[in-house]
Order: structure tokens, then C-alpha cells, then sequence
């Protein structure tokens, strides 16, 4: 089978890049989590910044992966979308940080769906920004674009870009497949009331008319007229049958985590945070602590359910390897009646150098999502799992997928920090478990209130 267009475009852009050691280069890379629409912004902006010709923005651009390339397995739906887009395994013609050589000479970066690049060298400057998450306010005097603004994927960010150009900058169809596979699992198909804002109706609408109508046919069982996919009709967009079917198909493979290891499901989908600390909560350290956020497809029932003692385990081994002082396990899950679900557990770890910052940084960060009301959060009691006594009345009752049950505040009782050692962590730690009623609240959501709660 001959390459596709964009197979053959990232193995010339990689092996060029390489041979040059990136002098001159621009590499593009997204957030750290790795997902479908970090890997799709990146490639997309890669080409759209290698085929501009503006003064500003155009030049030689190389999208790098931000995981290694053994991790791809990890995230069944980018290996699905990167094959739909003529990108197979063992994706050899992506670079991936491994392929890196130590004396690359690149110094340019264009970040896409993220505004902070994390562990840079002093040389490194940030030269682009495409993103729609809050914004950290750097690189005001570098980036050109520099975009931050809501939108339900920052894929359609991209595509705006090539939509808005005066010169227009063809895209090919695998590309558009791409792109479009990230808006329509970031908004479940433009789904009404769900993430998608006007940005991603339009960009879906454009990229349709772009994508192989042959692999519409292969989803959909039919091919879609082409008044589907006039941005004029919001209807035809919202309700496109071949986009549905995309998206589903894209959600249940990113469901299908069973087969995952503890330490996997917490690294698939994984951001981290240096937080510095407001002035009252200050460590003898100097006040600067290693956060972690973890989204799981599961609910906490089903990611113990492999034998507490060895989650337990890898957890904090997890924490150990990543220097955490605090992990938020975020979960998100359909009940037995698929409405959408959400769960938060919490663990803050003992430091040694300041045993004491435990309780205060505890105290902190859980009266703060207490007072959260966005959030709505409820504590859970799951002693099932070691989390409170069993028969006490402290925290919501014992609740799985039922949907009778699972939202009842009658017997919901705040605890205080101090109340919340009670859990199959040890005494190195604290944690507690959440349910949260918000279900549209995310880890983009979570995040900025964290830094907000602990930074002051």
C-alpha cells in the first residue's frame, strides 16, 4: 500500500530535521497527557506553518510526539485516528522524544493545546501558541500567533488558521480526517449542550468537505451530500451521521482500558504541575511542590477492583517516581443507565524535611473543594476500599453505577482534614474520594482551581 500524503510529509519533515539537527527548525509539540487532540493540533500546525508563507509564521516545522513511541499502545483511540490517516504502527515517521539527538540545535517551539512549556532550557523560546485552556500569560513578547481562547478542541483552533488565511493553504485529506477525528471526540460530535462551541461547528463543517468520502462511507454504511457539510447549516453538522459514528467509535476504544496496568492507566493520560505556594503554606523547601493529574476511564470501584494492596502500591510508587507531593486521580465513566459520571481521589503525601506541611497542605486543598461549588463535590465514605470505617455515618453512603442512589445528599457529612487518614494509603499519606456531581467539569477545569486553592 503507497503512503499516504501525510505519512510521506512527516517522514520528510522528521528525516530532514534530523539530518539538519533541527538548526533552523521550528518543533511543534503538544501537552504532556499525549491525547488525540494534542498529537492532531501538533501535526496540523506543523503543516500549516511549514506550507505559510507569511513573513512571520512560515519555515521548516516538525510536530514532536510528546510521549515515547512504545507509549502510543496506551491510547487505543490516536493509534485508531493516526491509522485512518495513513500513520501505522510502529510510526516511524513521527518523531518521538527518544529520536531526539542530545545536541539538537533547535531552540523554536509552538506549543499546541497547552500555553507552558515545562523543563526548557534557557535557549528555548516560544515562538507560537495555539491553545484553549486558561491562560498562564507567558510569551507575550515571542509568540506569533499567540491564540488562547475557548474552544471544545484546540484542533479547531488549527483549522480556523487554515481557513482564515488570505492565501489558501491546501490540506490534504488525511490531515483533515485528523483533525476532525480530535474535534469529534473532544465534543462527542458536536453534541448540543455539550463542549462544542461555534469554533468547532465551523471547523467540522470545513473539514468535511475535505475528508476521503470513502472513509465517510466506511463508518457511516452511507456517504454524506455535500449540503452536510456547507457551514450554513448548523443542523446538517450537529446531526451528521458518519461524524457520530466517528465519534463513538473513537470513545469506545478509549474506554478500553481493562488490559492496563495501574501504572498505565495513571501515566496514559497524565499532567504534572509545579505549584508554588502561597506565603501560609510555604514548605521549609522552599515552597514549590510536584502536582499530578491523572484522568481514568474507569470508576474508582472498577480501578481498585485488580486488589487495593497492589494499586495502593503502584500508586505510590507512581508518586515516588514523579516526586508528587499531591495526585488527583479524575475519573470519568458511564453508569448502567450511560449517564455520564465523575469521580476525584486525592492523595497528599508526608514530606520528610516538613512532616507538618502534610496536615496544612491537606487542610488546604480539601476545604478549598469543599468551598468549590462549581465542582460540586460530595465526599465518599468507599470503605469497600479502606477509605473511612466501615458502619460509620461520615461521608456520602456506599455507592456504585446506581443512579437512584448515587447523587442522595441526605447523609452527606463534610470531614475535616484532620478526619481523613482513614484510607488504605498508610500513614504516609492522606487522601479522600470525591464524587462529583458536575460532570462537566474536567481536569482543564481542576487544574487552574488547584493552583487558585494552593497558590492563593
Amino acid at each position: 500500500m503507497p503512503a499516504s500524503i501525510l505519512s510521506q510529509y512527516l517522514r520528510g519533515q522528521k528525516t530532514q530535521f534530523l539530518r539538519g539537527y533541527g538548526d533552523g527548525w521550528t518543533i511543534v509539540i503538544g501537552n504532556e497527557a499525549g491525547d488525540l487532540d494534542s498529537v492532531a493540533s501538533s501535526i496540523g500546525y506543523a503543516w500549516y506553518r511549514s506550507h505559510a508563507e507569511t513573513r512571520n509564521i512560515g519555515g521548516k516545522a516538525v510536530a514532536l510526539m510528546p510521549m515515547p513511541r512504545s507509549d502510543f499502545s496506551l491510547r487505543a483511540e490516536n493509534v485508531y485516528a493516526l491509522a485512518m490517516a495513513g500513520v501505522h504502527e510502529p510510526f516511524d515517521e513521527l518523531l518521538c522524544p527518544e529520536d531526539l539527538p542530545p545536541d539538537h540545535r533547535c531552540t523554536d517551539y509552538a506549543l499546541v493545546d497547552h500555553n507552558n512549556i515545562r523543563n526548557s532550557s534557557p535557549n528555548t523560546r516560544v515562538v507560537a501558541v495555539v491553545d484553549h485552556h486558561e491562560d498562564e500569560g507567558k510569551y507575550y513578547d515571542t509568540a506569533s500567533p499567540r491564540i488562547i481562547e475557548p474552544a471544545g478542541s484546540c484542533a479547531s483552533l488549527v483549522t480556523r488558521l487554515f481557513m482564515s488565511g488570505s492565501v489558501p493553504i491546501s490540506i490534504p485529506p488525511d490531515l483533515a480526517g485528523l483533525l476532525l477525528s480530535a474535534i469529534a471526540i473532544d465534543t462527542q460530535a458536536l453534541r448540543r449542550g455539550g463542549k462544542a462551541l461555534d469554533v468547532d461547528r465551523a471547523a467540522a463543517a470545513w473539514l468535511l468537505g475535505y475528508v476521503d468520502p470513502t472513509k465517510q462511507t466506511s463508518l457511516s454504511g452511507e456517504t454524506q451530500t455535500p449540503s452536510d457539510t456547507d457551514p450554513t447549516m448548523p443542523r446538517g453538522i450537529v446531526d451528521h451521521d458518519w461524524l457520530r459514528s466517528l465519534a463513538d467509535t473513537l470513545g469506545s476504544k478509549k474506554i478500553a482500558v481493562s488490559h492496563l496496568s495501574t501504572r498505565d492507566l495513571l501515566r496514559r493520560d497524565y499532567k504534572q504541575y509545579t505549584l508554588e505556594l502561597s506565603p501560609s503554606l510555604k514548605q521549609e523547601s522552599g515552597g514549590v511542590i510536584q502536582v499530578g493529574l491523572a484522568t481514568v476511564p474507569l470508576p474508582l470501584s472498577a480501578f481498585f477492583k485488580s486488589g487495593s494492596v497492589a494499586v495502593i502500591n503502584a500508586t505510590a510508587s507512581w508518586m515516588e517516581e514523579r516526586g508528587l507531593t499531591i495526585l488527583g486521580v479524575l475519573t470519568t465513566y458511564r453508569s448502567k443507565k450511560d449517564k455520564g459520571r465523575r469521580e476525584q481521589l486525592w492523595i497528599v503525601k508526608q514530606s520528610k524535611d516538613a512532616p507538618q506541611q502534610q496536615q496544612r497542605l491537606a487542610r488546604a486543598l480539601f476545604d478549598g473543594l469543599d468551598a468549590e461549588a462549581s465542582l460540586e463535590l460530595k465526599p465518599r465514605r468507599f470503605s469497600r476500599y479502606g477509605f473511612g470505617k466501615k458502619g460509620d455515618t461520615t461521608g456520602n453512603k456506599e455507592d456504585g453505577d446506581d443512579d437512584a442512589s448515587s447523587h442522595d445528599d441526605s447523609d452527606t457529612d463534610k470531614q475535616s482534614a484532620s478526619a481523613v487518614n482513614d484510607s488504605p494509603f498508610g500513614d504516609a499519606f492522606i487522601a479522600r474520594v470525591y464524587k462529583q456531581k458536575n460532570t462537566h467539569a474536567t481536569r482543564k477545569q481542576v487544574a487552574p482551581l488547584l493552583k487558585r486553592i494552593l497558590g492563593g
